[in-house]
C-alpha cells in the first residue's frame, strides 16, 4: 500500500525575472511567476494566469521506500535519486556481453522526441547556441523530453539498438540538478552502452577523431561547437568500463576528463585497456598539472569542456 508523501511548498522570496514561465510561455519580466523554494525554476505559481505548476508527487510504502510513477515504463519507479553526488556506476554498468540483453522499442524514442515544451537542457541550449545547431544535435542524439522537463538520454549501440536510457534534470541555467531516474534496470536485462555509440557507424575507423567526455551534456555541446568530430559520453567518472569500450576498437580517440585530479587519473588508467583493443587513444589533461586545491582556488575544479569553451570564446 503506497501513501502519498506530504510536502510543504513554500514560495521563494527571490523572483527569477529571466525564466520563461511554464504556464504562459512568456518571459517573467513582471515577476508574476514565483518559484517554490528548493525546486527547479519551472515549478511555482503564476499570479498572471492563476496556474500552479507543481513538482511530481512522491509516495512511500510501509518500509519507507520512496516511489514515483514512471511515465515511460508505466510502473512505479524506486530509482529516484536526490543525493548531492549521484552515482551512475551500479545502474549503468554494461552487459558483460550478456546474451540476455533486452532492447527498448525505437518507437518510444520518437514519442518522447516530440514532447513539448522541451526539457530545460534543450531550452538552455537554444538560448545560447544557434537554433539550427540545436535542432541538429537533438536529432543526432534523439534527445527526448518528459512532461516534468527531464531530458531523456537514450543509450543506442553501434547496431542502432536501444539498450537503456537515463533521465536527467537541469536548471534553466544549464546546470544539472541532483535528481535522475533510471527506468530500465540491469536486473531486468537492460545494460548500458556508450552514449553516442550509434554515431560510430558513419565515420571512418582509424581516421576520424572520436572525442570521449564524461557527461552526455558535454558531448551534445561539443557536437554543437565542433561538429567535425564524433562526440561520445562514457556517463561519469567510472563509466568507461571494459565492455562498453568494445565499440571503439580500431578508432582514434581523445579522452577529455573533467578538470580534477581523480578524473584525469581514472582516464589514464583506461589507456592500456583501450590500446589493447586497438584504440589509438590520447588524453587532454585540462588540469595542466594543477592540484585540486589549486583548481578550487581558481574556481575551475570539476569544470567540464563546456565551461572551458565558455572561457576561451
Amino acid at each position: 500500500m503506497l501513501t502519498k508523501i506530504e510536502r510543504i511548498l513554500k514560495f521563494d522570496n527571490r523572483r527569477n525575472f529571466k525564466i520563461i514561465t511554464p504556464c504562459c510561455g512568456k518571459r517573467n519580466t513582471d515577476g508574476k511567476f514565483v518559484n517554490y523554494k528548493g525546486y527547479s525554476y519551472n515549478f511555482g505559481y503564476c499570479h498572471s494566469c492563476g496556474k500552479a505548476t507543481t513538482p511530481p508527487a512522491f509516495y512511500k510504502d510501509e518500509k519507507g521506500q520512496e516511489y514515483q510513477w514512471n511515465e515511460i515504463t508505466n510502473s512505479w519507479d524506486t530509482d529516484v535519486v536526490t543525493s548531492p553526488t549521484p552515482s551512475f556506476s551500479e545502474n549503468f554498468s554494461s552487459a558483460s556481453n550478456n546474451p540476455d540483453q533486452r532492447f527498448i522499442p525505437e518507437s518510444l524514442i520518437w514519442k518522447y522526441y516530440k514532447v513539448t515544451p522541451e526539457n530545460n537542457l534543450l531550452q538552455y541550449l537554444r538560448k545560447n547556441y544557434p537554433e539550427q545547431d540545436v535542432d541538429r544535435v537533438k536529432e543526432e542524439y534523439a534527445l527526448g523530453s518528459t512532461k516534468d522537463k527531464g531530458v531523456v538520454f537514450w543509450l543506442i549501440n553501434e547496431d542502432l539498438q536501444v539498450q537503456k536510457n537515463k533521465i536527467c534534470y537541469y536548471f534553466e541555467n544549464g546546470k544539472r540538478t541532483n535528481r535522475f531516474k533510471a527506468p530500465y534496470k540491469n536486473e531486468d536485462g537492460y545494460y548500458a552502452c556508450l552514449f553516442g555509440a550509434h554515431l560510430l557507424g558513419s565515420i571512418k575507423r582509424g581516421e576520424d577523431l572520436v572525442i570521449l567526455v564524461e557527461s552526455e551534456k558535454t558531448a551534445v555541446v561539443g557536437a554543437i561547437l565542433l561538429p567535425q568530430y564524433t562526440w561520445i559520453s562514457y556517463g561519469g567518472l567510472n563509466g568507461l568500463t571494459n565492455d562498453k569500450i568494445n565499440c571503439l576498437e580500431g578508432h582514434r580517440a581523445l579522452l577529455v576528463p573533467d578538470i580534477s585530479e581523480q578524473a584525469v587519473s581514472v582516464a589514464y588508467s583506461k589507456l592500456p585497456l583501450l590500446r589493447q583493443i586497438g584504440v589509438n587513444a590520447k588524453i587532454w589533461d585540462m588540469t595542466n598539472d594543477r592540484t585540486d586545491s589549486e583548481l578550487k582556488k581558481e574556481r575551475v575544479y570539476n569544470n567540464d569542456l563546456e565551461d572551458y569553451f565558455r572561457k576561451v570564446h
